[in-house]
Parts: structure tokens; C-alpha cells; sequence
């Protein structure tokens, strides 16, 4: 009887029809209940097909939070059918009117401290003291990222992370920087009062970015069911991003345009629509789901591949990905020249319809990203996926660097004309002879950034993602500020007139400076990135870190149980149809008096290994025993040999 089930279990295998015969990946895959539940459950009639244990029962809350989500460490969470209109447009304005502010003050901060703007009421800074400030101003805030995640994942949870950052730091900062523009009885009536608005430059306003900066987005994705509406999040996320540039743009466009006519009214105006922001956002604080702090840090992910007795050299770490990263500097470098030299030397050009000025013009760089972004996804890389043409990180990398090298090689090209046309007539050039470098840089970003957020994200360990997507997020804006910090000391000759003065936002002093040749040095740092990563080491040591990520994580979701609902639709149909019994052959064969006579109702756990836990034996002398057999099914598809191990352990 046994032998001949084993047999017929075999021919199974061999047939591919029984479960062993498919990867675990596959087993999970299949026996997942997710692959049962809807991922989109947004209206009254898909919730009728829901299981109960995801519905939400409390008379108080069941009719505007339907769904209901137990986690791991037994939080109860309700969700809405509809997140975007009961919570989430709450944090997109947020996110909004953030970036709006950002950018509308990160833009025209240089023009500002050199007193374009007000010649009589200003820092009265250098072109290199200003555009260096500002610079370690972004260093600041995108290296903050590292500790408001930190206190949200650890300590505050999501929501208060937030609103301490808007709340005790971004807008006093906003007010500080407003109040700096104009004579006032608090800050000083005679002189530009310089460290008050440093206090604000380089901690008010850059901690308050980097607290909402690297938490805003996962505040929002989690306002989404983790399983029924699992499906909504990625449309989420491209809401988020359209909200971000939308920002960015109405901030590069307004804020310039109104400082024109008055610098006090264009800095009040970021001010007042964050508070407004703020205000709404708290009063929809019961509508919000927010996910309870374990105060473990990075502790959640630990449980992968433990004792399996594979060689760690071959499983994905931080080190590997940091290096990645970190191939994309020389580009981060020339991107970070959009709110520093390139404002100098627009600064110098003469405004478009006496309107559109330099710090107008990084509204192109936005509308590259969206444009080059729609172009690539849609048409580039599916014309090489037809033609089974992956391209790899590194042509990837040096793509984006290459591009970014051209907007710096046009920068030298404007700079000359700048002086030819000054020499020759005494007249200024147009800013639009800009736009090129702006345009170059958007399209870099698409190959550079965007494809360094991938590869922290997927190569990274599984106990790691969020620190490694915060390093990222450090070289593609701290690292390379500071950086740029170094050169600004470093070349600050080339940026004096004849007289020795910094100041050279008049064409006259300008024209007598030296920035061509900063522009050189830059140039060759991007070129370098270029070609670093075209070498075939390099190229090939990123494919290699990839692929050590995708085979853990192949492994991690094969070796790792993951918590399923108890109750589902075809769960519960199955168990009706078999009234309980095991009906896989393999299984039914185990069930013998040969393997079952210490046993008593066996426990079958399907995931990656089958195993069958047995009752406790009576006790004897006052002893407990406790007798577990783990049944370990090793397939070899290769010479089509099954073999099954039993391991007995007495404790």
C-alpha cells in the first residue's frame, strides 16, 4: 500500500502535477491567499466577497472605515474604501505646498543674499559665499532624511514625525527667512541681520525638509489596506510624484515672478500656504492610519536565511550598495549647480520679456524630468525588452553622467558667449540661452537618479532597505553639496573681479571674472563619472551585486513563512469540498502506523518544507518528552531523483 502510493506520488512529481514537483516560490505563489483577494477593494460590492477577519465591525467606525487590518504585533488598523478622498489629499496638499515652498526659496536663495533682488537690503554676500551657503543649506537637508526616519520608524510614528518637522522647525525657518527681508523691531531696523537668517538657512528650514522629505511618502502609501487595496498603492505613488512637480514648478514660477516686485511678499506667500497646509492636515488627524512604532530599528527584518548554513559572501550587503550609490556623484555634482552657478552666470543674462528670469528656468528642469520620464518608460526600454535588450546599471549611470557633462559643456559654451557679445557690444545675453543645460540635466536624472532609487531599494539587504534608500537620497544631495562646498573654497579666485570683489552680479564685474574656469573642473569630474562606469569591472560588479540581491530574495520569500488570513473564500471552499482531510498523496502516504505511532492528530504546515508537529507522550518518572519529526523534501530536477529525509529530535 505504501510503496505503491509512493509510486504513484513519483509519477506525480515527475508530471508535474504534484506540488513538490515546483519550486517553492511557485508553492507559495500558489498557496498564497493573496493570489485569492481582491488588491482594489474600493466599493460596497467587492467588499461583499471580503473575509470577515478583514472587516471592520465596530458600529462607530464600519461606515467610513470598512476594512480592518491585524498586524504582526496585533495593531488594529481600520482603512477607508476610498483613501484618497478621506485621508490621503490631506498629505498630498501637504506635500504640495512643501515642495512649493522648497523650491520657490531654493531657487532664489542665491539671487537673494547678493542683493539682486533688494540692492539696499541684503546679505551682501559674494556670488561664492552665497551660492556656498545655499549648498550646505541642501547638504543639510538631505542628509536629515537619516534621523526623521529614524524617530518615525523607532519612536514618533509617521504622523507626528511630520508635523514636529512642519510644526517646530519649517515654518519657524520660513518665518525667520520671510522676517529677514524687510527692517523689523525684532530682528534689527538698521543692518541685514546675516545670523538670524543663517539660523534659519542651515537649521529651521533644512532639519524641517528632512523630517518631512523622508517620511510624507510612506505616511500616505500606509493610509492604503497592505492587502485588499495592495494594488491602489502604485497609483498612489504616481499621484505623489505628479504633486511633487507640480510643486516644484508653481514654486520656480511664483516665487521669482512676485520677487521681482517685492522679495518680502514672495517669501511671506510659502509661509502663510504651509500654515494653511499644517492646519488642515491636523485637523484630518482621526482619518489618518498611523502605523504604531515598534521601537526596534531596523529590527523587523532580521528573520531571513537564519541557519541555513549558505555562505554570507554570497547574500547582498549595505557596503555593496553604498558603493553603488555612489557612482552617481559626479552627476549629483552638476545637478546641484542648477540653484548655485548656474543662477550666478544667469544672474548676468538679460530676463526674457523682461519677466523670465534665471531662477524661472528650473521649471524646465522639471518638465524634462516629466517628458524624458514619459519617453523612456514608454517607448525606450519596452523597444529593448522586445528585443530581450536589458541595459545594465552602469551604461545606465553613464548615460545620466553623459548627459549631465553636456549641460556642464554648454554652461562653457553660454559662458563664452556671455563675454563675447559683452566685449564686443557691451550688451547681455538672453537667459534662454540656458535652457539647454537644464534640459540635459532633467534627462540625466531619468538614467541617473531614478535608476540609483531602484538599486538601493532592490540590491539592498532586507533588514536595511530604508537605511540604504536614506544613503541614497545622501548622494544624490549631500554628498555632492558638500562637495561643491570644497570647490567653491577651493576656486573662489576665479569667481573675484580685477578689483578683488566678490560681487559680480553686474556684467561688468562678471565679465572680468574667471567662472569658465570652474566649469572646466566641473566638466572634468563628470566626464570621470562617465567613464568609470563604462569600465567592465565596475560594470560588471554591479551586475554581480544584483544578482546576489535576486537570489536572496528568491531564497528569503522561499525560507521565509509569511502570516496569511486564517479564513479565506477558496480556503474555506476547500475545506468544505475535502471536510478536512489531507488529500495530498504525499502526505496520505506519511500517514502510516509506521511513522504515526508515537503520534497523535497531525498538524500539516504548508509552506516551504512540509512538516508534521506531533502531540506530547504521556509522561514517565515525572519526565515530559516531546517527540517532533520535520519531513525535509529535497527535489533534484536535474537527474529527476526524489528522496525524502526524516530527522527525529528528542528534547
Amino acid at each position: 500500500m505504501v510503496s505503491a502510493t509512493k509510486e504513484a506520488t513519483a509519477t506525480e512529481i515527475e508530471k508535474g502535477r504534484h506540488p513538490a514537483a515546483n519550486p517553492p516560490e511557485i508553492l507559495q505563489s500558489q498557496d498564497s491567499a493573496l493570489n485569492y483577494l481582491p488588491g482594489d477593494v474600493q466599493t460596497q460590492e467587492q467588499l461583499q466577497s471580503v473575509p470577515d477577519e478583514f472587516i471592520n465591525f465596530d458600529n462607530k467606525t464600519s461606515s467610513s472605515r470598512p476594512l480592518l487590518h491585524t498586524d504582526a504585533h496585533g495593531n488594529v488598523y481600520t482603512y477607508s474604501l476610498n483613501p484618497v478622498t478621506y485621508s490621503v489629499f490631506l498629505i498630498l496638499v501637504l506635500e504640495l505646498l512643501e515642495r512649493f515652498s522648497f523650491y520657490g526659496l531654493y531657487m532664489t536663495q542665491t539671487t537673494f543674499l547678493v542683493g539682486s533682488y533688494d540692492e539696499e537690503w541684503n546679505a551682501d554676500l559674494s556670488s561664492m559665499e552665497a551660492a556656498g551657503l545655499v549648498s550646505l543649506s541642501t547638504a543639510i537637508a538631505y542628509t536629515i532624511p537619516f534621523v526623521g526616519g529614524f524617530l518615525a520608524d523607532a519612536y514618533l510614528g509617521d504622523y507626528k514625525t511630520i508635523l514636529m518637522g512642519t510644526a517646530l522647525f519649517y515654518l519657524p525657518g520660513l518665518f525667520l527667512i520671510a522676517s529677514s527681508t524687510c527692517p523689523n523691531w525684532y530682528l534689527g531696523m538698521e543692518k541685514f541681520n546675516v545670523t538670524a537668517y543663517k539660523v534659519a538657512l542651515l537649521f529651521f528650514w533644512p532639519i524641517g525638509t528632512g523630517f518631512v522629505k523622508s517620511v510624507v511618502n510612506v505616511f500616505g502609501a500606509r493610509q492604503y489596506h497592505p492587502v485588499l487595496q495592495r494594488s491602489m498603492i502604485e497609483s498612489f505613488y504616481v499621484r505623489f510624484y505628479m504633486v511633487i512637480n507640480v510643486g516644484a514648478v508653481a514654486g520656480c514660477v511664483v516665487i521669482p515672478l512676485v520677487a521681482r516686485s517685492s522679495i518680502t511678499i514672495a517669501y511671506t506667500i510659502p509661509f502663510v500656504l504651509l500654515l494653511i497646509s499644517v492646519i488642515g492636515f491636523v485637523a484630518g488627524s482621526s482619518r489618518y492610519v498611523d502605523v504604531v512604532p515598534q521601537h526596534e530599528f531596523g529590527m523587523g527584518d532580521m528573520q531571513v536565511a537564519e541557519g541555513n548554513g549558505e555562505n554570507n559572501v554570497d547574500k547582498p550587503n549595505f557596503s555593496d550598495v553604498a558603493k553603488i550609490c555612489m557612482l552617481v556623484v559626479p552627476f549629483n555634482i552638476a545637478y546641484s549647480q542648477c540653484p548655485t552657478t548656474f543662477m550666478v552666470q544667469g544672474a548676468v543674462m538679460k530676463p526674457l520679456f523682461g519677466v523670465i528670469e534665471a531662477p524661472n528656468l528650473d521649471i524646465i528642469d522639471s518638465i524634462s524630468v516629466l517628458f524624458f520620464g514619459y519617453l523612456v518608460s514608454t517607448f525606450f526600454y519596452p523597444y529593448l525588452a522586445r528585443r530581450n535588450i536589458k541595459l545594465a546599471t552602469g551604461y545606465k549611470f553613464a548615460l545620466g553622467s553623459a548627459l549631465g557633462a553636456s549641460a556642464i559643456l554648454w554652461s562653457l559654451v553660454v559662458e563664452n558667449m556671455i563675454h563675447s557679445e559683452y566685449a564686443k557690444s557691451g550688451n547681455q545675453i538672453n537667459v534662454m540661452w540656458q535652457a539647454p543645460s537644464y534640459l540635459l540635466i532633467g534627462a540625466g536624472e531619468i538614467f541617473s537618479i531614478s535608476t540609483a532609487y531602484e538599486v538601493a531599494f532592490t540590491a539592498s539587504p532586507p533588514n536595511k532597505k530604508a537605511f540604504a534608500c536614506a544613503f541614497n537620497l545622501f548622494c544624490i544631495g549631500g554628498i555632492p553639496n558638500m562637495l561643491s562646498l570644497g570647490l567653491y573654497r577651493m576656486c573662489d579666485q576665479w569667481f573675484h573681479n580685477d578689483k578683488g570683489s566678490g560681487n559680480i552680479h553686474l556684467i561688468r564685474d562678471y565679465s572680468e571674472a574667471h567662472v569658465a574656469n570652474y566649469f572646466v573642473v566641473l566638466l572634468g569630474i563628470v566626464v570621470l563619472g562617465v567613464l568609470v562606469n563604462l569600465l567592465n569591472p565596475v560594470r560588471n560588479w554591479i551586475a554581480s551585486v544584483e544578482r546576489k540581491a535576486a537570489d536572496a530574495s528568491s531564497g528569503s520569500v522561499a525560507n521565509t513563512p509569511k502570516p496569511t488570513p486564517t479564513s479565506t473564500p477558496r480556503s474555506k471552499k476547500l475545506a468544505k469540498r475535502n471536510d478536512g482531510k489531507e488529500t495530498d498523496p504525499l502526505l496520505k502516504a506519511l500517514d502510516h502506523k509506521k511513522y504515526m505511532e508515537d503520534a497523535k492528530k497531525p498538524q500539516i504546515y504548508r509552506m516551504n518544507t512540509l512538516k508534521a508537529e506531533f502531540a506530547k507522550k504521556p509522561k514517565r518518572k515525572g519526565r515530559a518528552k516531546c517527540t517532533q519529526m520535520k519531513l525535509i523534501i529535497t527535489v533534484n530536477r536535474g537527474r529527476k531523483s526524489y528522496f525524502v529525509t526524516f530527522l527525529k529530535q528528542f528534547f
